[in-house]
């Protein structure tokens, strides 16, 4: 008998406007008998004559919907406008080829834009089952832009135009609104004390450094900037840079107080290093844990850089809270990671199979070959373990911005080593002032008697990737200026761990002796007590609306300008410090 069919007069009748709006109609012929709605996959293979037809309830689709890592059921977070694949494995008893599926999308019961989408894998062959780490064993689809946002229903169906056709669904998913991840690439001038003569600096375009970064953070986006080169003077190795782990901290310092001079801004400041010696291992990223948006790291390896990517994901990880996940030598592993085998940390376990994808490439990364990226193994992805707790601390640090208390803020850093506090130079900006967060130090601010003028418990951040020997914390406080300050106390538990006490009358710099010769500016100063100085130089380009950090403890009264001012008349910002005392000059200075 020839003709048309559906699944029940009933079901038609009750869901025919939506089936109308939401699937195909393909005509066929079949010869059907009426099947409960409860009956299996393998009893409705092949059942369907007509279509549109809406799927029966109780039956969604089996459904992979993944950024970066998801396992079955969908637990991972999902978010909006990042690139999104679902895979929709269907099986059938009978083996049924030349299949194509389309999926169909709803928001608010309104059919969405481009809607069925064809799966870019059509047609392929339906069979028994289904393997997660086969791409071609699943229909693939990948959502467009305006599907990528709030929650959303879908619906999937698949048709050999003949013998072959089911529905599944309707299911919905949820994505959560993220903030793109913002980054602001330091170039390092470095120059070579040994080993080498020259200046090596890495050249933009700097895309590459964010390319496995976006690939494996739950981010929408990843907007690169790039900063001023900021100096750097250290050994080097057949002329190329070969910093000890000791030059790797001073360099993650400088940056850091780029970062702090500039206000703390909210984008993670990666200072990058070019070409450095790499002969059977070497240092190549350094970052903090938590607490300040700032990493450094390597240009890789090659005209493709290889692993500075990777570097980049890593360290920035840390900037995130993260600690290593374990093997393969990472010191100091997180000891609640969930996945480890054999002392090393898997993307999941048999568990958690959790299949990492590569939403550009579209290859698959299973559990049991992948290691999280934030341990030394490889290969590596990122498990669902650190791809939420990444998110997690993005969100909080959205919900919870720290308030200022101040216009102007006195910049106060160090690092801490056996021996106690070693400190930087401080300095008196025009940035906005804050309390730091509680810990068991305390920094005191004391007048002339010694007597403390102002104090704050604080919690120094740790330095990831410390290698024994070098400072393995450290801290940069922007605290509200005081009247009649003469020194800088760090103390815990009652024991004075340092004490930055200079010469107590202040610097001095001539006004109007800024002079500017091509790329490099000059300026006079002299300190009273004969105190060694160091300067903060600040410009800008629009009259003082915003201003960038060009040099940092500098410690003679020159700068040289990157090429990107040479053709722009400046506002100058000069800061400098004894220890603690500063002086600050600001001057017009034309191309």
């Amino acid at each position: 008998m020839a003709g048309r069919h559906v699944l029940g007069i009933g079901l038609a009748l009750s869901l025919a406007a939506a089936a109308l709006l939401l699937l195909p109609t393909v005509a066929v012929q079949s010869e059907t008998a009426s099947l409960p709605l409860d009956a299996p996959d393998s009893e409705l293979d092949g059942y369907f004559g007509y279509l549109p037809v809406i799927a029966r309830p109780g039956a969604p689709a089996v459904i992979e919907v993944t950024q970066a890592v998801q396992r079955p059921g969908n637990p991972v977070v999902l978010i909006a406008e990042r690139p999104t694949m679902v895979r929709w494995s269907l099986t059938s008893t009978v083996e049924y080829a030349g299949v194509n599926g389309w999926v169909y999308g709803r928001r608010d019961g309104v059919p969405l834009p481009g809607s069925p989408l064809a799966a870019l894998n059509n047609p392929r062959t339906v069979r028994a089952t289904v393997n997660r780490a086969n791409l071609d064993d699943t229909f693939n689809f990948a959502l467009p832009e305006s599907w990528r946002s709030g929650v959303v229903e879908l619906q999937f169906t698949a048709s050999n135009g003949a013998t072959y056709n089911i529905a599944r669904g309707p299911q919905t998913i949820a994505f959560t609104a993220a903030a793109p991840m913002h980054v602001t690439v330091v170039p390092i001038a470095y120059t070579c004390t040994s080993g080498g003569s020259g200046t090596s600096t890495p050249t933009p375009p700097y895309d590459y450094l964010t390319d496995y970064t976006f690939r494996v953070y739950p981010v929408p986006a990843i907007p690169l900037a790039v900063h001023s080169s900021i100096a750097y003077s250290g050994p080097c190795t057949d002329n190329q840079p070969n910093p000890t782990s000791q030059d790797w901290s001073n360099m993650l310092s400088s940056v850091t107080a780029v970062w702090s001079s500039e206000g703390g801004p909210n984008s993670y400041y990666y200072g990058l290093i070019d070409n450095i010696y790499c002969v059977g291992g070497c240092i190549a990223g350094m970052g903090w844990v938590g607490g300040y948006k700032v990493a450094v790291g390597f240009d890789g390896f090659g005209a493709n850089h290889s692993g500075a990517s990777e570097t980049h994901a890593h360290e920035v990880g840390h900037n995130h809270g993260r600690y290593h996940a374990p093997g393969c030598g990472a010191g100091n592993p997180d000891p609640g990671y969930p996945y480890v085998v054999d002392g090393k940390g898997f993307i999941g376990d048999s568990a958690h199979p959790n299949f990492g994808f590569d939403v550009n490439s579209l290859v698959i990364y299973p559990y049991t070959s992948y290691y999280d990226f934030m341990s030394y193994c490889s290969p590596e992805w990122i498990s669902d373990y650190t791809y939420e707790a990444i998110w997690l601390y993005d969100a909080a640090q959205r919900a919870n911005p720290p308030t200022p208390v101040g216009e102007r803020s006195l910049l106060v850093s160090g690092v801490l080593t056996p021996e106690g506090v070693t400190f930087r130079p401080a300095y008196l900006l025009n940035t906005p002032a804050y309390r730091p967060e509680p810990g068991d130090y305390t920094v005191e601010l004391l007048d002339g008697a010694g007597n403390a003028v102002a104090a704050y418990p604080f919690a120094p951040v740790t330095i990831a990737d410390a290698v024994p020997g070098m400072p393995a914390e450290g801290f940069f406080l922007r605290l509200p200026p005081a009247e009649g300050v003469e020194a800088v106390r760090v103390s815990r538990g009652g024991a004075t761990l340092g004490l930055l006490q200079p010469g107590r009358r202040p610097p001095a710099l001539r006004a109007g002796r800024v002079a500017r010769d091509g790329d490099t500016l000059r300026w006079q100063a002299g300190d009273p007590d004969g105190d060694v100085l160091h300067y903060l130089v600040r410009v800008s380009a629009d009259g003082g609306a915003s201003w960038e950090t060009v040099g940092v403890d500098l410690t003679g009264p020159t700068v040289t300008l990157d090429p990107r001012w040479e053709r722009l008349d400046l506002l100058v910002e000069i800061v400098a410090s004894d220890g603690l005392h500063t002086a600050t000059l600001r001057q017009g200075v034309t191309r």
